[in-house]
């Protein structure tokens, strides 16, 4: 009976050993597949802060744009308005000329009707 029970355990040394040694390459495969899955990890991470960097100076330039165009168009509403005020200004000039005229007119109508 001893000889079974040695041969018993022997087994299940044996077992054993074999479990270990499957459960010792699992470990290394599963460390391999870490070591993998980190550097992608790490890959992934500098596309995404290169595209964050890129966004970033997408939203510089547009603002820088905008800001830009803010600066044209106050420079150009005094421009316009100063257009405008010359333009009413020669408007309500023609219209006193022509009322003076008309005047004039009317001034010399009346004397050469006097006139027999």
């Amino acid at each position: 009976m001893s000889i079974f029970v040695n041969l018993f355990l022997c087994l299940s040394e044996l077992k054993t050993a074999a479990l270990a040694q499957k459960n010792s390459e699992a470990t290394r495969a599963l460390a391999m597949q870490e070591d993998i899955l980190e550097k992608e990890l790490g890959e992934i991470q500098k596309v995404l802060l290169a595209m964050q960097e890129q966004q970033q100076k997408q939203l510089e330039l547009i603002l820088a744009v905008g800001k830009s165009g803010k600066l044209w168009e106050s420079r150009q509403e005094p421009s316009q308005q100063q257009d405008l005020s010359e333009t009413s200004d020669s408007v309500k000039g023609a219209k006193k000329m022509e009322t003076q005229e008309t005047q004039a007119s009317a001034a010399s109508k009346g004397t050469n009707n006097d006139r027999p």
